[in-house]
């Protein structure tokens, strides 16, 4: 049985005890052994003397709750004369001077509640607020934010007015010594400067941003003030902005492996001035260039130019701050993907150190194909490597196809991998076969379609430029098969996917007439049975009555178009005149809101008084329809593209004569015939009153002259259709006309 006394120096052990065995099980949780009375033989007895064993009177070589002479190496009570005590934190005299914590507000001691009594969870919170407070107002800027915070308040609300004016009131509160470097870097009062910086005045603005520049390169880093920054690099002047720069010469490759300060850099180096950008890349060359720049050199070749024993070196630091940014797996950076061209560049003749480098970045190939050089560094990388690394970087992009394919950069890198990739069922299986369940979205994108173009037309000059054409041609010589087997393998393994393709949704494929030129395309190279199965089901949509097609021709902008320079404080003003313009129809708008209301409540009084009328009449009388509340014009959506007929749209026109004049060739039963054979009566006389639409039957009979006769006679046949031909005064109706010799 264990006793319930506390264990220490005073427990003295009964003698009546009877010894239990040394390692009898204890049935108290909390204890493996129970340990025995003052005459057996207990291990691990502490306090009780035993035979051999120390006990109340004898020598305890580790005692550490008693007596005042012996030598306590981890004595932690307080308050014992002439003991040693190392790690003494007690209240002694020799803890007097060396109290870390000595002046800040401490926990009080709660006593813990008694057994049976429950704890006051509403003091206990209380009394952790108080201490909080008290931790707050230590510091010697709590007063000076308070203030701050409260100006802060009316700042931020969106219907104040005079806002300059309130951040001129915070700006003298915070502008007491070095405030607002220390204050920058909290949650709340960043929040603060971030607001001042959007409403100040010119002038203030730029005197703020001037005292915040010292602290740039600490607050790229920081987790809050980092915003500050970004605020300054929206509303900034450019003086401000370049002086940014300028502030951050000396920490470049540091804050480009840095996980916060990496996005900002890559901000300020894509609007930097050109010079600002050698200056940011030179830092990569070396710790020579990190404190002072050379104007001569413009890249990295410049810098071994006149002393190339000096290549190696340069090379070698290069390579060290690209690992050091690849190690963090920072690289989707504009600087870093620059930096990286040009060493990949310079490593050509070298290619042991080439293969390291293109073995450590074939991880990272997806996230280096957001900018141009990163893509030209990606390609390098593809070409240069091993067939295992090859496959390594597939495997990596594999997930990301869609995506890599329809970015503006990302679609030349595959298309280099397409044109350069010797095992053409790996290609397949690898690229296509995860784009085809996808090739709606990538038609319908402007780079995607590139990339189906060239699947199914490598090399064309009507789809690519000459100088794309060449440019990704460079990739045969990293091949050995021939580029006509390659490319014909290719394509015999996806024409029937994609014929299928456009068997099964007709429609899409002749929905606008950017998607149409790639339909034209495909059709002009597909053969035999894909090629039947697909024309017949197109020459069907074109022959419906109400064949409808999206009217933007003019497609999507284009990503790389700058919008044009306007002055920051004209940005401002035009957008809160357009937040005062929303907030005045929302207060209208409420208003109206109530009227209708109250209408609505006269109009249940109206009902409630004719309720009995209506009873007595026999007959119900309707009652009135409340009206619909009014949407606001911002929550209104864009309206989609307007449908335009597909036989007069002018894009369309030209998708069907390109068709049609590739189609004159073809064995069995062409696109022309399918066509012919669908076109009813009623859309016939609709076709003669269109002059597009007559200059596409032209181009029908004369591209096919064996379908001369089946058309003339569709339409001399018909008194109606004759009739509305001979009427028509459009050019292509003439021209028709004298062609089948109607009218004459």
């Amino acid at each position: 049985m264990v006793s319930s006394e506390p264990k220490g120096p005073s427990k003295v052990a009964k003698t009546g005890d009877k010894p239990p065995p040394a390692f009898k099980a204890n049935k108290s949780p909390g204890q493996k052994f129970k340990p025995g009375g003052a005459g057996g033989a207990r291990k691990f007895d502490k306090s009780a003397g035993g035979p051999g064993k120390p006990g109340a009177g004898g020598t305890r070589r580790f005692d550490n709750k008693s007596g005042t002479g012996n030598f306590k190496k981890f004595d932690k009570s307080g308050g014992a004369a002439g003991g040693f005590k190392k790690f003494d934190k007690g209240g002694g005299a020799g803890a007097a001077g060396g109290n870390k914590f000595r002046g800040k507000p401490q926990a009080q001691q709660t006593q813990a509640p008694a057994e049976g009594e429950k704890q006051d969870w509403n003091k206990f919170k209380q009394e952790k607020k108080d201490l909080k407070l008290k931790r707050k107002s230590s510091k010697d800027t709590y007063e000076i934010t308070k203030e701050a915070k409260q100006i802060y308040e009316k700042l931020r609300c969106r219907r104040t007015g005079n806002k300059d004016k309130l951040v001129e009131q915070i700006y003298k509160v915070l502008n007491v010594g070095d405030t607002i470097s220390k204050v920058v870097k909290a949650h709340d009062t960043a929040r603060v400067l971030q607001c001042m910086l959007k409403y100040a005045s010119p002038a203030l603005r730029a005197e703020i941003s001037e005292q915040l520049l010292p602290f740039i390169v600490e607050m790229c880093q920081s987790k809050y003030a980092q915003f500050c920054v970004q605020r300054m690099l929206k509303y900034g002047s450019p003086a401000t902005k370049s002086k940014l720069v300028d502030s951050l010469y000396g920490h470049i490759v540091r804050l480009a492996g840095h996980s916060i300060a990496s996005g900002l850099l890559d901000t300020m180096y894509q609007s930097a001035t050109p010079q600002q950008r050698i200056h940011m890349r030179q830092e990569f060359y070396g710790d020579l260039y990190r404190k002072a720049k050379d104007a001569n050199v413009k890249s990295l070749g410049d810098t071994y130019k006149e002393a190339t024993n000096m290549k190696a070196s340069i090379l070698g630091s290069v390579k060290a701050n690209l690992d050091h940014v690849a190690n963090k797996q920072l690289v989707d950076s504009s600087l870093v993907h620059a930096v990286m061209l040009e060493y990949l560049r310079a490593c050509d003749e070298d290619e042991e150190k080439l293969e390291e480098t293109v073995t450590a970045f074939a991880a990272l190939v997806p996230h280096m194909l957001s900018t141009k050089e990163g893509s030209e560094a990606g390609v390098i990388c593809f070409y240069k490597s091993t067939p295992k690394n090859r496959r390594a970087i597939i495997k990596n992009i594999k997930e990301h196809l869609l995506k890599i394919a329809t970015h503006e950069h990302g679609h030349v890198f595959l298309i280099s991998l397409l044109n350069a990739l010797d095992d053409t069922k790996a290609t397949k299986k690898a690229i296509y076969d995860h784009l085809h369940g996808d090739l709606k979205t990538l038609v319908g994108n402007q780079y995607g379609r590139r990339v189906v173009q060239w699947l199914v037309a490598p090399g064309d000059t009507t789809c690519f430029h000459p100088e794309f054409i060449r440019v990704v041609d460079e990739g045969l010589a990293f091949g050995k098969k021939e580029k006509e087997l390659r490319r014909k393998e290719i394509f015999e393994q996806i024409e029937a996917p994609i014929a299928q393709a456009i068997a099964e949704e007709a429609a899409f494929w002749l929905s606008n007439s950017h998607i149409g030129l790639v339909t034209a395309d495909i059709l002009n190279h597909i053969q035999g049975e894909s090629y039947e199965k697909a024309v017949t089901a197109l020459a069907k949509v074109i022959a419906q009555p109400e064949w409808r097609i999206s009217a933007d021709a003019a497609g999507p902008l284009p990503q790389d178009k700058k919008k044009p320079h306007n002055d920051v404080e004209a940005i401002i003003a035009e957008a809160t005149k357009q937040r005062k313009k929303l907030l005045n129809a929302d207060s209208s708008s409420g208003e109206e809101d109530d009227d209708e209301d109250a209408d609505e409540e006269a109009d249940a009084e109206e009902d409630g008084e004719k309720q009995a009328e209506d009873k007595d009449d026999g007959e119900p009388k309707l009652k009135k329809a409340k009206k619909e509340p009014k949407k606001s014009k911002a929550k209104e959506e864009p309206a989609a593209s307007p449908l335009v007929s597909g036989i007069e749209e002018a894009g369309m026109h030209i998708v069907l004569k390109k068709i049609l004049k590739n189609d004159g060739k073809r064995e069995g039963t062409p696109f022309s015939k399918q066509l012919l054979q669908n076109l009813s009566t009623d859309v016939l006389k609709v076709w003669l009153g269109v002059n597009r639409a007559c200059f596409v039957l032209l181009k029908l009979v004369e591209e096919s002259p064996s379908l001369l006769d089946d058309c003339k006679k569709a339409i001399a046949e018909e008194k109606s259709l004759n009739q509305a031909l001979g009427g028509q005064k459009t050019p292509g109706a003439k021209l028709l006309a004298a062609k089948l010799s109607i009218g004459k």
